[in-house]
Protein backbone atom coordinates (compact mmCIF):
# COMPACT_ATOMS: atom_id res chain seq x y z
CA UNK A 1 0.00 0.00 0.00
CA UNK A 2 2.80 2.51 1.08
CA UNK A 3 4.62 1.03 -2.34
CA UNK A 4 1.66 2.81 -4.50
CA UNK A 5 1.31 5.72 -2.18
CA UNK A 6 4.96 6.40 -3.01
CA UNK A 7 4.87 5.79 -6.87
CA UNK A 8 2.13 8.24 -6.87
CA UNK A 9 3.28 10.93 -5.09
CA UNK A 10 6.84 10.68 -6.91
CA UNK A 11 4.55 10.61 -10.53
CA UNK A 12 2.56 13.73 -9.46
CA UNK A 13 5.85 15.50 -8.58
CA UNK A 14 8.01 14.46 -11.51
CA UNK A 15 4.66 15.50 -13.75
CA UNK A 16 4.51 19.13 -12.39
CA UNK A 17 8.13 19.47 -13.04
CA UNK A 18 8.08 18.46 -16.71
CA UNK A 19 5.07 21.30 -17.24
CA UNK A 20 7.20 24.37 -15.64
CA UNK A 21 7.53 27.26 -18.01
CA UNK A 22 7.82 31.09 -18.13
CA UNK A 23 5.69 33.13 -19.41
CA UNK A 24 7.04 36.34 -20.65
CA UNK A 25 4.87 39.79 -20.07
CA UNK A 26 2.01 40.71 -22.61
CA UNK A 27 3.50 43.46 -25.13
CA UNK A 28 3.40 44.37 -28.22
CA UNK A 29 6.21 43.26 -30.94
CA UNK A 30 8.25 46.42 -31.89
CA UNK A 31 10.42 44.81 -34.29
CA UNK A 32 10.93 41.05 -36.34
CA UNK A 33 13.75 40.01 -37.37
CA UNK A 34 14.81 37.31 -39.71
CA UNK A 35 18.42 36.40 -39.75
CA UNK A 36 19.39 32.81 -41.54
CA UNK A 37 17.10 30.88 -40.14
CA UNK A 38 16.17 32.08 -36.71
CA UNK A 39 13.43 34.28 -35.69
CA UNK A 40 13.80 36.93 -33.84
CA UNK A 41 11.66 39.78 -32.11
CA UNK A 42 11.99 42.80 -30.12
CA UNK A 43 9.51 43.24 -27.27
CA UNK A 44 9.33 45.78 -24.13
CA UNK A 45 13.32 46.83 -25.35
CA UNK A 46 14.60 43.10 -25.24
CA UNK A 47 15.46 40.86 -28.09
CA UNK A 48 14.41 36.80 -27.87
CA UNK A 49 15.06 34.33 -30.10
CA UNK A 50 11.37 32.71 -31.45
CA UNK A 51 13.11 29.92 -33.41
CA UNK A 52 14.65 28.62 -35.91
CA UNK A 53 12.65 28.27 -39.48
CA UNK A 54 13.34 24.31 -39.59
CA UNK A 55 12.38 23.19 -36.36
CA UNK A 56 8.66 22.25 -35.90
CA UNK A 57 6.44 24.37 -34.97
CA UNK A 58 8.38 27.75 -35.42
CA UNK A 59 6.80 28.65 -38.50
CA UNK A 60 3.08 28.48 -37.03
CA UNK A 61 4.35 30.75 -34.38
CA UNK A 62 5.72 32.96 -36.84
CA UNK A 63 2.43 33.62 -38.18
CA UNK A 64 1.01 34.24 -35.41
CA UNK A 65 3.57 36.66 -33.98
CA UNK A 66 3.47 38.78 -37.31
CA UNK A 67 -0.24 38.62 -37.35
CA UNK A 68 -0.08 40.53 -34.10
CA UNK A 69 2.21 42.61 -35.05
CA UNK A 70 1.14 43.75 -38.24
CA UNK A 71 -1.98 44.48 -35.96
CA UNK A 72 -0.69 46.32 -33.36
CA UNK A 73 -1.95 43.68 -30.69
CA UNK A 74 -0.37 42.24 -27.47
CA UNK A 75 1.21 39.03 -27.33
CA UNK A 76 2.45 36.71 -24.68
CA UNK A 77 5.65 34.49 -25.53
CA UNK A 78 6.59 31.26 -23.35
CA UNK A 79 9.60 29.59 -23.01
CA UNK A 80 10.32 26.01 -21.61
CA UNK A 81 12.53 27.04 -19.00
CA UNK A 82 10.65 28.49 -15.76
CA UNK A 83 14.09 30.20 -15.20
CA UNK A 84 14.13 32.15 -18.55
CA UNK A 85 14.67 35.99 -17.87
CA UNK A 86 12.59 38.16 -20.11
CA UNK A 87 14.50 41.10 -19.22
CA UNK A 88 17.32 40.35 -20.68
CA UNK A 89 18.44 39.67 -24.54
CA UNK A 90 18.46 36.14 -25.57
CA UNK A 91 19.67 34.82 -29.05
CA UNK A 92 19.86 31.05 -28.58
CA UNK A 93 16.55 30.11 -26.65
CA UNK A 94 13.82 29.23 -28.53
CA UNK A 95 10.14 29.40 -27.84
CA UNK A 96 7.21 27.35 -27.27
CA UNK A 97 3.83 28.94 -26.78
CA UNK A 98 2.71 32.15 -28.78
CA UNK A 99 -0.44 33.52 -27.27
CA UNK A 100 -2.14 36.30 -29.14
CA UNK A 101 -4.98 38.63 -27.80
CA UNK A 102 -7.59 40.82 -29.48
CA UNK A 103 -7.37 44.09 -27.04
Amino acid sequence: MYFKIFITVLLLIFSLNTHARKDCPVAIVDNIQIENASVLYLQSGVWRRLGVLTDVGTKERFSALLAAHMSGKRVMVAYENSNFNCNKTDYSTNAIIVRTYKD
